[in-house]
């Protein structure tokens, strides 16, 4: 599936403005009730162990202290909150699903504290948490602007908001996958599935990540999941694609300092993700933004 295939130009110009048509509204919904009862998706996420979420944990932990508090939005199954506690950290995990949070732990070990809530509306109150983070969660989540202002809200003057996403409108994706592609015929579904389509994703990627580059205001494009096939993960329960651009121009506008995050280490690897985070900034396939809530005055979110 091609990004916004099944998404017309006047939906996304809705979608920006705040509108969300009833055939939108009506996919957000099934999306929601699939989050709530997928016991597949509940064993793609809990097969992700504790080595998947490292990179993340570090990066959180490295702008943390023990005596802070932290949110840990959109957690699944919770492992990416429990990594965190296992760091000596104060943490609370929320999701939407019930199903997901049931960490079935029989080893007898002290579990986070987690809630069950809409990231939209999240139950806490203003100014809760010196670091609120999410690990590929905000390219699930529409409208994007709704969740982005909660995790705003509830971080504390001072603190950090740090998200970890794939970025699903990088024009090097064809580029990392062409070995696989020519070699093993392995494309990358729903976003690809032959030659043709790789290479309308790069065009069409490198037209809006330029749109994106140009633009003083963030452009939240959606799409439109594909739940039969979305037990296996790869996105295809994906609503938004997710764009390091959208998210920093978000949290300048709202007042903060935004940067590429790295885990601060002297180490050969560490200095790589960073020259790479720093050198293809947006046009990275992934990334980890952090956005430091200052104190000025805001401007309109």
């Amino acid at each position: 599936m091609l990004l916004c295939s099944r998404v017309s130009m006047a939906e996304s110009e809705d979608h920006r403005t705040g509108g969300v048509t009833n055939a939108r509204s009506a996919s957000l919904t099934e999306l929601g009730e699939y989050y709530k009862s997928s016991e597949g998706y509940r064993a793609h996420l809990e097969a992700k162990g504790p080595a998947y979420f490292e990179h993340f944990v570090r990066v959180v932990c490295g702008y943390s202290n023990p005596s802070d508090r932290i949110l840990d939005v959109g957690c699944g199954t919770g492992e990416s909150t429990r990594n965190i506690m296992q760091r000596n950290r104060k943490v609370v995990g929320t999701d939407l699903s019930t199903l997901f949070l049931r960490a079935e732990k029989t080893d007898g070990s002290v579990q986070p504290h987690y809630v069950t809530s809409d990231a939209s509306h999240l139950p806490f109150a203003d100014n809760s948490f010196d670091v609120v983070c999410a690990m590929e969660f905000i390219e699930h989540v529409w409208p994007v602007e709704a969740v982005l202002t909660e995790m705003y809200r509830v971080a504390r003057p001072s603190g950090r908001i740090v998200i970890m996403s794939p970025n699903l409108l990088s024009p090097l994706w064809p580029i990392r996958d062409l070995v696989a592609m020519v070699f093993q015929r392995r494309f990358r579904p729903p976003f690809y599935n032959s030659y043709r389509e790789a290479a309308m994703f790069f065009r069409q990627a490198c037209r809006l990540s330029l749109q994106k580059m140009l633009s003083h205001e963030p452009q939240f494009v959606p799409r439109e999941p594909n739940l039969a096939c979305a037990d296996s993960g790869g996105d295809f329960d994906s609503v938004y694609a997710s764009h390091a651009r959208d998210l920093m121009l978000f949290f300048e506008k709202a007042g903060c300092e935004v940067d590429f995050a790295a885990v601060q280490s002297t180490s050969f690897r560490s200095w790589v993700r960073r020259s790479i985070a720093r050198g293809f900034g947006s046009l990275w396939t992934s990334f980890v933004i952090e956005a430091s809530k200052v104190k000025r005055p805001l401007k309109s979110l």
